[in-house]
């Protein structure tokens, strides 16, 4: 198992490392454009061959940075939770004292991050399916709940960690289920989406606050 488990995750590194700066602007060209036609061709029309007409090269070149198409799922997998890391460190920073202000300013800044990833609805999709990216999903769904009850912690929900994971655990489900919905919705539909979301999220606190 253990043997299995190394081949799959050689089978989603690069080729090559880049360490030169041309190599380094290569592969994130690569991955930018990947992430473009993710999001207009969808997961079954996103191939090798069309990511390496869209940039430039050929697709000979492309495995040089990445060996087939899941190691670049994973690579936009990576840089995703990176980006949900940094994001959740910043809300951590603000100035946020009780529980609307805290899924007000979780609303806000999530969704911003999740308006400026390129076609996030199929990378979501690919890591929840693909037993290879499965690790990086379950890792995005960990790095959220964690933050959420530090974030409960901080307003003084007195909880068994147990019961604070779970509590976390909802508020991150419905979180990302109704953001990845709003980003694909018109301006006045998803403001009444954030509007329904803010409110199910608050309530969903308020019903664990001490009396």
């Amino acid at each position: 198992m253990a043997q299995q488990k190394e081949k799959a995750d050689k089978s989603l590194a690069p080729r090559n490392k880049p360490s030169q700066q041309r190599s380094i602007e290569r592969r994130q060209q690569i991955l930018e454009v990947a992430a473009e036609l993710l999001e207009r061709l969808g997961a079954n029309d996103f191939t090798t061959i069309k990511i390496a007409e869209a940039v430039g090269i050929s697709v000979g070149t492309l495995y040089h940075y990445f060996p087939n198409k899941e190691a670049i799922l994973h690579a936009m997998g990576q840089h995703w939770l990176e980006q949900i890391e940094a994001t959740l460190d910043q809300i951590a920073q603000e100035p946020w004292s009780n529980a609307g202000e805290f899924v007000d300013t979780f609303v806000t800044q999530m969704l911003a991050l999740y308006r400026l990833q390129k076609g996030l609805l199929h990378l979501v999709q690919n890591l929840f399916a693909l037993p290879h990216l499965m690790p990086l999903d379950e890792r995005h769904d960990e790095v959220v709940i964690k933050h959420v009850i530090k974030g409960l912690v901080r307003l003084g929900y007195q909880k068994e960690e147990s019961e604070l994971e779970r509590i976390g655990r909802a508020f991150h489900e419905v979180s990302h289920a109704l953001l990845l919905v709003v980003v694909h919705q018109s301006k006045s539909r998803g403001e009444k989406t954030l509007a329904d979301l803010r409110c199910l999220l608050t309530a969903l606190l308020d019903r664990h606050a001490l009396p």
